[in-house]
């Protein structure tokens, strides 16, 4: 019987596995605060934990779950120091971009993007995030090391902030930096550059002190929307992808050791070979019900060039009944369970809706199914 991290590695190197790979915690594969609480009290673990971060509906990190489940992967971190978020009596706050932000109903909405009005020379001004102001990283190292020597789970390093893209279209507006990317590219190349160096800046502060001891780095940028990509190939190749991999490469000098896993939501095959020439060895998180996303055709066509992550249908099927659980999964893992390549999770966070024994389905029915 394998270890978890001899599991997880075989599987992102695409050799056989004796079952599928299992994730819970990471990007859009963790549990929103109120099935957390739910879940943990159907459990009956009494002893309340700290969340891990503030400003967000996905805050617990509790190992009593991943242990309960048999989840294969352990992450670390990044602990921000204080001063963020800001928050006001109106209940909107500031996080360290100054964006301002509000808690809505499915998620944090957007309340003002500070640079939709700049010229290019506001950037140079502009009081960006640095990683010594903002990361605090005492501990660190130790749990990473401590976890690397234990060598029973693979170790990620959890994203410490969301992608070029992403960031651009908040601090921006996504109506102005889409028009940037057409109408303005000595703009649009300006943000994304200084957004690509506080990229390195982050990572390259966390990985010095902990590179040596992770097999996994987690990035994150959303592309795709339920039917199509947000932007043109050759505007997310010239603005985004080719940042990318300065970045991939920047944390592959400093951790030669981990594979790189990006989380990228949506209708997004047109770019997989794209985003597998940047660096990136694991895909997440495989929605499959996303326009040309079918879980065979991806397989088949990129099996053998990226490791898919996730892909069990949080909109419909954890929605359902167990029994529609139990199929769901059972279709993931006869479509990407076989010369490894796949690692098993919800294909987005799990919303405080889905029900607990859905939940329990999802995770037992992969270990039986998959055994081999």
């Amino acid at each position: 019987m394998l270890t978890s991290k001899e599991r997880v590695l075989r599987a992102i190197n695409h050799q056989e596995t004796d079952r599928v790979p299992l994730d819970l915690g990471g990007m859009a594969c963790s549990l929103l605060d109120g099935v957390y609480i739910n879940l943990k009290n159907h459990l009956g673990f009494v002893e309340d934990i700290a969340p891990f971060r503030q400003g967000s509906n996905s805050s617990y990190y509790d190992e009593r779950i991943l242990d309960y489940f048999d989840i294969d992967i352990r992450r670390i971190f990044v602990r921000e120091k204080e001063g963020f978020p800001i928050y006001y009596p109106d209940g909107t706050f500031l996080n360290e971009w100054g964006i301002l932000q509000r808690q809505g109903k499915f998620g944090v909405e957007f309340v003002k993007h500070p640079l939709e009005n700049a010229e290019i020379e506001d950037l140079e001004t502009y009081a960006w995030p640095r990683a010594t102001d903002r990361i605090d990283l005492t501990g660190m190292k130790e749990r990473a090391k401590r976890l690397h020597e234990e060598n029973k789970y693979a170790v990620s390093f959890r994203a410490p902030m969301n992608g070029i893209f992403e960031i651009a279209c908040w601090l921006r507006g996504m109506q102005n930096f889409m028009v940037d990317m057409l109408s303005d590219e000595e703009f649009a190349h300006a943000l994304t550059d200084k957004l690509l160096e506080i990229q390195m800046d982050w990572y390259g502060y966390v990985l010095d002190e902990i590179g040596p001891y992770v097999d996994i780095v987690e990035t994150g940028d959303d592309y795709g929307t339920q039917n199509s990509l947000m932007a043109s190939p050759e505007c997310l190749d010239e603005f985004i992808l080719s940042k990318r991999k300065r970045l991939n490469a920047m944390i592959k000098a400093k951790a030669p050791q981990a594979k790189i896993f990006l989380h990228c939501c949506g209708s997004i095959k047109r770019i997989i070979p794209a985003i597998a020439a940047s660096g990136v060895d694991i895909l997440n998180p495989l929605q499959t019900t996303a326009a040309d996303m079918d879980p065979f055709d991806l397989k088949e066509k990129y099996g053998n060039l990226i490791c898919f992550h996730g892909g069990v249908d949080t909109q419909h099927a954890l929605r359902g009944t167990v029994q529609d659980v139990e199929a769901e999964v059972k279709k993931m893992l006869d479509a990407m369970n076989h010369q490894g390549g796949y690692i098993l999770s919800s294909c987005n966070h799990i919303q405080n809706d889905i029900p607990i024994e859905n939940i329990i389905a999802l995770f037992e029915t992969a270990k039986a199914y998959s055994q081999k």
